[in-house]
């Protein structure tokens, strides 16, 4: 994404939000914690992973209609819960790469005045149907319907506790990644052109696996970089309750599209459970999900962002000398012609089976 979208987004997110939430200092009151755990329950999680992980959906495979298919789906939950375009100013759509064919991200804000941002994220994107077999499509129920799931029900309960007046301070950006299946290609798009400064994000929350563990017990992982977030989620599961298994998988940093942001220095964390008998087969299916492990995960992320949204917050030096480049040359100095903006170079796409 071009530097001049990139700000005109950003500016007309910041624009709304002076307009809708409060700033505060303080954390989430004891009937904010009340709505965030009435308003996310099992029964939506449930629902949603039903109809995203159904036969209809195809696999979700990430450069197919059933990509394309996912991502409307998903853009009309945006839509429904009221959440504003985030990838650009009339579109919640990014694309991963050159290939029409390929799903995009989907991107959404719900916006607050404080300084930074937020993130809470997931991937849509599955597996290709098999060629052979009576069950041919894995619906991938945990793996990721479960974290599309958690990441529409925080939606609505930010938007919820703003309603009731306890609300977020910061903007909270909530993305659908496509191709993780492929190598985290959306997530590593969207680090190379972030809809908002990299610099200025306070966080990542982003749940891959979350319904198919021992009850009330989730691992998070997010090593040194993603220690800021990590403490803020021990201090909200005091009112949660969830047994948190904290950094004990560092082998899994760089294996979900938390991945791409922690390489930045961005604090991220991965939310997740351990592998299971049902990972990557057809038989990944909504019947064998835990729902209520899934709502309790995205009640803490919930409350964790609104308590850290709140927070003081200081952009990271990367983001400042981005910022003091970019100012323009004193009156007294000749114009300098503006020089290309420098990019990575673009790694080859992963061999598709």
């Amino acid at each position: 994404m071009k530097k001049k979208q990139t700000l005109s987004v950003l500016v007309s997110v910041v624009a709304v939000s002076m307009l809708v939430v409060p700033a505060r200092t303080d954390d989430a009151k004891p009937a904010t914690i009340a709505l965030i755990k009435s308003t996310i329950t099992a029964d939506a999680i449930r629902a949603d992973v039903a109809e995203l992980s159904s036969d209809e959906m195809g696999g979700r495979f990430f450069r197919s209609p059933f990509a394309e298919k996912a991502a409307k789906w998903v853009q009309a939950r945006f839509e429904l819960i009221g959440l504003a375009p985030g990838a650009a100013s009339d579109s919640y759509r990014q694309a991963i790469d050159q290939n029409p064919e390929s799903g995009p991200n989907m991107i959404a804000a719900y916006p607050g005045i404080g300084e930074g941002f937020i993130i809470v994220s997931s991937h849509y994107d599955h597996l290709r149907p098999k060629r052979t077999g009576e069950d041919k499509i894995f619906n991938g129920a945990d793996d990721n319907a479960s974290g599309v799931a958690a990441t529409l029900a925080v939606a609505r309960a930010i938007k919820a506790c703003t309603k009731a007046g306890d609300g977020v301070g910061c903007t909270i950006i909530f993305i659908a990644f496509n191709g993780e299946e492929a190598g985290l290609l959306g997530s590593s798009a969207y680090a190379k052109s972030p809809t908002v400064p990299l610099g200025q994000i306070r966080g990542v929350f982003n749940m891959d696996m979350i319904s198919r563990g021992p009850p009330r017990e989730i691992f998070i992982d997010g090593g040194k970089v993603g220690a800021p977030v990590v403490a803020a989620l021990k201090k909200a599961n005091e009112s949660i309750g969830l047994k948190l298994r904290l950094d004990e998988h560092p082998d899994w940093l760089d294996r979900s599209d938390q991945g791409p942001f922690l390489a930045k220095k961005v604090p991220a964390v991965l939310f997740s459970v351990e592998d299971h008998e049902d990972y990557h087969q057809v038989s990944d299916e909504v019947e064998k999900i835990d729902a209520s492990l899934a709502a309790e995960v995205a009640q803490l992320v919930a409350l964790t962002a609104i308590n850290m949204s709140r927070e003081p917050f200081t952009p990271r030096a990367e983001f400042i000398k981005a910022v003091k480049a970019a100012e323009p040359a004193k009156a007294a100095e000749p114009a300098k012609a503006a020089e290309p903006i420098q990019t990575e170079s673009t790694k080859p796409l992963p061999t598709i089976p």
